[in-house]
């Protein structure tokens, strides 16, 4: 069982604290993935690190709604005790709150969005008349271009043609899902400057991930996201990061179970690469190793 799942470390000690954020019709999605990690071994073989040594925090969930402010606020106040903040949204537009807390101490920040959708310019029929599309999760990443911070964004492979040519006229880097990439390359893609990290588990292949609403055929491979996932780690400094795009359903549990396989992973990335903690030599040889001793 992984100790943050349902063993977390107090608030006042911790260096990483999981905000659940509650919006929407998929209120229970973040809870979902907390209690997957109860299945979990919070082991890392591929880069050496458990999970367990690293102080996580859980902040009670929050209810939120747009512009996000609680989300902004509680962001704002893990910064302030230093602590590395996790945002767990039932939606992902919530993210926007978390990267302007962020967004207003590093004035220099990028964004890498790994997801299916560009979430930007829907088309007509995705809109609804009462509601505020600039905050809403066909189009929050809009919000981004309009604050005008650098967006690199993995695994698209859906989205309006309104957006595609504005994508295109603005030279926004793009690693589809369909092209072969090095992990490498995005890393290339980003300015020398922090990072938010925004993954959308509809970035994944849906027979990895089936409990998306909008599944989208051709995803990324898992160890494509793990891997991509790492090369930034290693790269930049990651400052923040949101996970979700889970939704209710009868495919909940395996796909909670997946996204908090990836929540330890990344929470691996951050103790190996941020908090610098030293592998455990017993881990599986990696494959970089082999090949610097070949």
């Amino acid at each position: 069982m992984a100790q943050w799942s349902l063993h977390p470390s107090s608030q006042s000690n911790a260096r990483v604290v999981l905000i659940p954020t509650a919006f929407g019709p998929d209120t229970q999605a973040p809870l979902a993935i907390l209690n997957a990690g109860a299945e979990l071994c919070a082991f890392e073989p591929r880069l050496g690190i458990n999970v367990d040594e690293i102080a996580v925090a859980q902040l009670p969930g929050l209810v939120d709604e747009p512009p996000y402010g609680m989300c902004e606020a509680a962001v704002i106040q893990a910064w302030r005790r230093q602590q590395w903040p996790v945002l767990l949204p039932s939606v992902l537009a919530a993210s926007w709150g978390a990267i302007r807390a962020l967004w207003k101490h590093y004035l220099a920040l990028s964004v890498v969005h790994c997801s299916a959708h560009a979430n930007l310019m829907p088309p007509e029929e995705m809109t609804q008349p009462e509601q505020d599309m600039g905050y809403g999760n066909a189009a929050w990443v809009e919000l981004l271009y309009q604050h005008r911070l650098p967006v690199v964004h993995v695994g698209l492979r859906s989205g309006s043609a309104r957006a595609y040519a504005w994508l295109k006229n603005h030279a926004s880097p793009i690693f589809w899902a369909q092209d072969g990439w090095d992990p490498q390359q995005v890393v290339e893609a980003l300015p020398e400057q922090p990072v938010f990290l925004v993954v959308d588990c509809s970035v994944l292949d849906p027979s990895l991930a089936p409990a998306v609403h909008h599944p989208e055929p051709g995803g990324l491979s898992w160890f494509q996201l793990l891997t991509t996932c790492e090369a930034i780690f290693a790269a930049r400094p990651v400052i923040g990061l949101s996970l979700g795009g889970v939704a209710v359903g009868a495919a909940t549990r395996p796909t909670a179970r997946m996204v908090a396989r990836l929540l330890n992973w990344l929470l691996a990335c951050y103790g190996l690469y941020s908090l610098k903690l030293a592998p455990n030599p017993a881990t599986l040889e990696r494959p970089e190793n082999r090949s610097r001793t070949s």
